[in-house]
């Protein structure tokens, strides 16, 4: 088994590293080979929690610069930004959830 370690130094300190460690699997004799782990579900988290920040935020800074100058009051600028933050915020608790869950039911809990 071959061991890759890669650092990277915050500073100038040894003290303050991020050590990440890659392990290679083979084979050897009767030892049993790990799985290649799954990225598509990891992936997939990603990619709908990054849709729940942009997309909420951006539709409301969009909507409320359009409805702010149409009106011309900057505070509902600031309330259509604020409810796009609380549902980026809902969303990234419903997908953190739906992921949990889905790991729990994966483990056999």
């Amino acid at each position: 088994m071959r061991l890759w370690v890669f650092s990277f130094i915050i500073g100038e300190s040894l003290e303050k590293a991020f050590i990440f460690v890659m392990e290679e699997n083979k084979n050897i004799g009767n030892k049993p080979v790990k799985e290649k782990m799954d990225w598509r579900p990891i992936i997939s988290f990603y990619a709908k929690t990054t849709a729940w920040i942009f997309f909420p935020l951006f539709f409301g800074a969009i909507g409320g610069g359009y409805v702010s100058k149409s009106i011309g009051s900057q505070v509902i600028f600031f309330i259509f930004v604020v409810f796009g933050f609380v549902i980026t915020c809902f969303g990234i608790y419903r997908e953190i959830k739906q992921y949990k869950k889905g790991l729990d039911i994966k483990d056999g809990k």
